[in-house]
């Protein structure tokens, strides 16, 4: 058996450490020298990689999501593709690449493989997602060094604020009473992070159609085999729903303690009042820093993650960082409540574990020991990779 990694980068990438795992694993290992655009496909870089899978007897590709040239490979040449996917909802599956018969996915969120099921795509399967453990014991060394038991950040949040979301960009225009349906929308799903779904469901195409008439920016363009319903949800209403919820939480936070936004995003400073923003911080030994400098570390998922457990879970528990996330089902399952990590449901919620964990440094760091332990025991590459090629070649 040969793997061949698609899309392997440098360290620390996800690909780089799948590659490690599967070493340490007893595999025979290979990287595909020419990086492969996820979408695009023609006939040369079809041809070069159908090529080097026959000459060097690869008998398994995998990659970090779905890249359609290797879907189409596998189908031709007749060798099994894996795609570790980390991100949800993954509507991408719903394609014909997404249903060669030869491909096989990994997803963190078990509501994503249900739906992928019962569409008829048939080789999926839950599992967490993971960490490079071996690297992260080396980033955990350098950062107690670095620390020294102290903090950085009281309160930080690393990630995205989406505020170039589809639903801002694109329909800037509609009626009123078109605006006051899609308010009311937010009005019932945000804030509320009790693992119901609040906003799939409604809308309709009747009301899609109705916004094309309006608004001439409006448009769907997904190329999959989703109706213009599911996108217009995944697309348009679930960002627009992170971008309302990260920034007044943020905003909210920072009228009472010390916040810390580390974001790409490009956001007018004025909208975010007293937060405080920092750069973005990529992963690595320069996240593992951020996550255990900071005394309470936020995760507020993407409305599409129903169940999961988000990479950035993993990531803060894994450098030892104490974790408030929103709440999410699954997340409830793989990790011990109020002892491994804590979860709040709304934010008032929220707001009393911030000051409660902020006074209470001993069991904070309790907290946040028990979840590292968890995350470097349990949910690591090697684990993941082992139950991955176990699920594919039975």
């Amino acid at each position: 058996m040969k793997i061949l990694g698609i899309n392997i980068g440098e360290e620390p990438d996800t690909g780089r450490s799948i590659l490690r795992a599967l070493d340490r694993l007893g595999y025979e290992t290979e990287i595909y020298p020419a990086e492969l655009d996820l979408f695009r496909l023609n006939d040369e870089d079809i041809d070069k990689l159908a090529g080097t899978v026959k000459e060097h007897g690869v008998t398994h590709m995998i990659s970090v999501h779905l890249v359609n040239i290797c879907a189409v490979v596998s189908d031709r040449v007749d060798v099994k593709y894996i795609a570790y996917i980390w991100d949800a909802p993954y509507v991408r599956l719903y394609s014909p690449f997404g249903r060669l018969s030869r491909c096989y996915y990994a997803l963190f969120d078990r509501l994503d493989c249900e739906r992928f099921r019962a569409s008829g795509i048939r080789n999926v399967m839950y599992t967490p997602l993971a960490v490079d453990a071996e690297l992260q014991r080396v980033w955990n060394r350098k950062t107690a060094a670095a620390l020294r038991g102290g903090y950085m950040h009281d309160v930080c949040f690393l990630g995205r604020l989406y505020e170039n979301n589809d639903y801002d960009k694109n329909l800037p225009s509609i009626p009123d009473d078109m605006r006051r349906y899609f308010e009311s929308i937010f009005a019932e799903a945000a804030f509320r992070w009790d693992g119901v779904n609040r906003i799939y469901g409604k809308t309709s195409q009747e009301l899609l159609d109705y916004i094309r008439l309006c608004s001439q920016d409006f448009t769907i363009e997904t190329n999959l085999d989703i109706d213009d319903v599911t996108a217009f949800e995944r697309f348009y209403l679930v960002r627009k729903i992170a971008n309302i919820e990260r920034i007044a939480v943020l905003n909210t936070l920072a009228e009472t303690y010390s916040v810390w936004l580390h974001t790409s995003s490009k956001v007018d400073p004025a909208l975010l009042g007293k937060v405080q923003v920092g750069p973005p911080v990529f992963p690595g030994d320069a996240s593992a820093l951020l996550f255990a400098g900071s005394r309470i570390n936020l995760n507020i998922s993407l409305k599409g993650i129903e169940g999961g457990t988000p990479q950035r879970v993993m990531d803060v528990l894994g450098a030892g960082g104490f974790m408030l996330s929103s709440y999410g089902p699954e997340t409830a399952e793989i990790f011990e409540e109020d002892k491994e990590i804590v979860m709040f449901k709304s934010p008032e919620e929220l707001f009393d574990k911030v000051g409660y964990y902020l006074r209470h440094e001993k069991e904070r760091q309790a907290i946040a020991r028990r979840g590292q332990k968890r995350v470097l025991d349990c949910y690591t590459y090697d684990r993941t990779i082992k139950k991955i090629m176990d699920w594919v070649e039975s």
